[in-house]
């Protein structure tokens, strides 16, 4: 992959549409993405939670949010702020999902590579 690769991941339109979105990373194939649409904005993070390393989202990839200012790890609660990703409530408390690059253009999502 070159090192400064924008690569599609979804239309705005379906992050919209779902609130939130999982999508497959396009740079390690082992983990996925988590798209969460709020106030017209898009923000990525890696669908891993800090604690135990596990996925935000249950058995059916269905994830939770709270009054959309949170999303929820569906496995012990912890709660992270939409924003910025940092855990405020829950065993993981302080600790931050890692964030992605991306960026909607022309109705499309896109990631950035590291260095893009």
């Amino acid at each position: 992959m070159a090192e400064n690769a924008k690569i599609p991941l979804c239309t705005h339109a379906q992050v919209q549409e779902a609130g939130v979105l999982k999508v497959a990373h396009p740079q390690h194939k082992d983990i996925s993405m988590v798209l969460i649409h709020k106030d017209g904005a898009c923000f990525a993070y890696r669908n891993v939670c800090p604690h135990f390393s596990i996925q935000l989202d249950n058995a059916q990839g269905r994830f939770f949010t709270y009054q959309n200012r949170y999303i929820m790890c569906a496995h012990h609660s912890a709660m992270f702020e939409v924003d910025t990703g940092l855990c405020v409530d829950g065993p993981c408390k302080a600790h931050s999902l890692q964030a992605e690059n991306v960026v909607v253009e022309d109705g499309q999502v896109f990631w950035l590579s590291h260095g893009f």
